[in-house]
C-alpha cells in the first residue's frame, strides 16, 4: 500500500454523507438529532424555573444553570449511548463513536441549549411576551431540528447508494 492509499484510508471528512462516516465524523445526520436533543432538554429543564415562578415566586436559579444541566445530560447520553446501547447492539452498524464524533455530538447538544436559551431571551426579555410563546417557539425550532434530521438521513442514503453503485457494488 502507498502512502496516498494508507491517508485516504484515515481520512474522515468534517461532514459524513456516507454512511461510512456516520459516527466517525465530526458532523453526520445523527448531529441534528443531538442538536434537537438539546432543544428538548433545555426547554423541559427551563420548566423548572417556569413553574417556580409561576407558582412560587422569583425564580434562585439563573438561566445559566439550566444550560450547565443540558451539558451534563448531554455527556451522560453520550456515555450511554457509547457504552450501554453499544453493548446491547442499539448504535448504528453496531460500531461506537469515535471521539471526535462524540465530542462534537457534545458540542451540538450545547448549541441546541444555547440556541434555545437565546430564543428565550429574545422571546421574553427584549419583547417582553409571556412563557408559552417560547415554548411554541422551542417545539417549532424542535421540529425544524428533526426534520433537517430526516433530510440529512435521506442524503446520507443517496450518496451511499450512487457511490456504490459506482464501485459496481449493489446496496439493497
Amino acid at each position: 500500500m502507498s502512502d496516498t492509499e494508507s491517508e485516504n484510508k484515515h481520512y474522515l471528512p468534517f461532514v459524513g454523507l456516507l454512511e461510512d462516516y456516520v459516527g466517525r465524523s465530526p458532523w453526520d445526520y445523527y448531529s441534528w438529532g443531538h442538536i434537537a436533543f438539546g432543544i428538548g432538554a433545555f426547554s423541559l429543564f427551563s420548566l423548572i424555573i417556569t413553574l417556580w415562578e409561576l407558582f412560587i415566586g422569583p425564580a434562585l436559579i439563573p438561566w445559566f444553570f439550566i444550560l450547565l444541566l443540558v451539558l451534563i445530560v448531554g455527556v451522560i447520553w453520550e456515555i450511554i449511548e457509547n457504552t450501554i446501547l453499544w453493548r446491547l447492539g442499539l448504535k448504528y452498524e453496531n460500531r461506537k463513536d469515535t471521539f471526535i464524533n462524540a465530542f462534537f455530538d457534545i458540542v451540538f447538544v450545547l448549541v441546541g441549549g444555547v440556541a434555545t436559551w437565546l430564543l428565550k431571551w429574545v422571546i421574553i426579555e427584549v419583547l417582553g411576551e409571556r412563557g408559552r410563546w417560547f415554548y411554541v417557539s422551542a417545539l417549532c425550532l424542535f421540529l425544524l431540528a428533526l426534520i433537517a434530521y430526516f433530510i440529512g438521513f435521506y442524503i446520507t442514503n443517496e450518496n451511499t447508494k450512487k457511490s456504490r453503485k459506482e464501485l459496481g457494488r449493489v446496496i439493497s
